[in-house]
């Protein structure tokens, strides 16, 4: 770097010349002087330059920093070809300060960001309401257990699909009446509780309708959860589907004889409805079923905890009668059969309750799973 009169400065570079299409090659380098322009700064001992090639008229920018073998100087005036220009560090601070005083939005965002963030609309109660497992009669005939009892009323399963072990029972015509599930149907409960267990929703209380295969799939979930010894089975009548007691309730077992069993019931469970009528209009059994899922929520309406997943284990019709009068749909009076055709075993719906308005709605939560279905 050569200094020039009048503190000009001119910069040795190598510029290539265009290409020579006769030889196709390149010309050799050429050296050219090239005037620069000194910016001065708080000291001179490094520089940050920016060259323009006179004969291309394109910037080419030096990332790297000159440095002059000169001794540091006070400001100086800067002279170039078009006239002479003071630099004025005060008057770019007031730039500075005037042009970022237009943008305010970038403090308020960043304070935005510092404040916590609202709590959100989340609700207090859940509800999983699922209908339970394969049946036994449905897979082997309603004749099943003529087969599966001997002479002496012992329980010999002759085939794999059947139930390993069953409660024991004074009249065995009721085995008819009230199935329990096959063993297929067990696993795939298990199973339903694994999921929920692997997705963090575990229930608080557990209720289910009397019927024998509605407590082994209340079971088999809650074994799936790992807590089978830690929650108590509620057994609740007035979760029985329509024409469930049509036979009288003592076709089902009692709390004590499930206990008894070996399963864990809620000895001290005051249920809500004792007995169901043995003859019920479809109007009625909405009825009834409103009642009870009223009754539940009102029981938990004080809960110790902030949410309270409640697990409802009944019938193929209860997804539907259970949840019409939480979420304002009317009842499907003249479909509940066709109805309850189309809700397999184990499909599930879910309800939640909003914390601050108390208004239900269904919900499909993913759940990890290809077990459950939704109905």
């Amino acid at each position: 770097m050569n200094e020039s009169s009048n503190n000009a400065y001119s910069l040795r570079t190598g510029e290539e010349s265009p290409w020579n299409n006769s030889i196709n090659k390149r010309q050799p380098v050429v050296e050219k002087f090239i005037p620069i322009k000194i910016i001065p700064t708080e000291s001179d001992d490094f520089l940050h330059i920016s060259l323009q090639s006179p004969a291309k008229k394109q910037k080419v920018n030096k990332n790297k920093i000159l440095t002059l073998d000169k001794k540091p100087t006070n400001r100086i005036r800067s002279q170039s070809s078009g006239g002479s220009t003071n630099y004025n560090l005060e008057r770019y601070h007031h730039h500075y300060r005037h042009h970022h005083s237009h943008y305010p939005r970038h403090e308020e965002q960043r304070q935005q960001a510092q404040q916590p963030a609202q709590p959100l609309d989340q609700c207090d109660m859940r509800l999983f309401i699922i209908r339970h497992g394969e049946r036994v009669d449905r897979y082997f005939g309603s004749n099943w257990f003529m087969s599966a009892f001997d002479q002496f009323g012992q329980y010999r399963p002759y085939h794999m699909n059947l139930p390993p072990d069953l409660p024991h029972r004074l009249n065995p015509y009721f085995w008819a009446l009230d199935t329990p599930l096959t063993r297929d149907g067990l696993n795939a409960a298990e199973n339903v509780g694994r999921v929920l267990e692997m997705n963090k929703y575990q229930p608080s209380y557990v209720y289910s309708s009397p019927a024998m295969r509605c407590i082994f799939t209340t079971y088999q979930i809650l074994k799936g959860l790992g807590l089978e010894r830690k929650l108590s089975i509620r057994i609740e009548p007035g979760l029985l589907e329509l024409g469930a007691a049509r036979f009288g309730m003592h076709i089902f077992l009692k709390s004590i004889d499930w206990y008894n069993y070996g399963i864990n019931v809620d000895l001290s469970y005051q249920p809500i409805m004792s007995t169901v009528p043995s003859v019920e209009r479809e109007d009625e059994y909405y009825v009834r079923s409103k009642y009870v899922v009223r009754e539940i929520e009102q029981r938990h309406e004080n809960g110790e905890s902030s949410l309270d997943n409640i697990l409802i284990v009944a019938h193929a019709t209860s997804p539907d009668t259970l949840t019409w009068d939480l979420v304002g749909r009317q009842p499907n009076v003249y479909d509940l059969f066709a109805l309850s055709l189309n809700i397999g075993y184990l499909q599930m719906v879910i309800t939640e309750r909003k914390k601050q308005n108390k208004l239900w709605s269904l919900t499909q939560i993913p759940l990890q799973s290809a077990t459950i279905k939704w109905v």
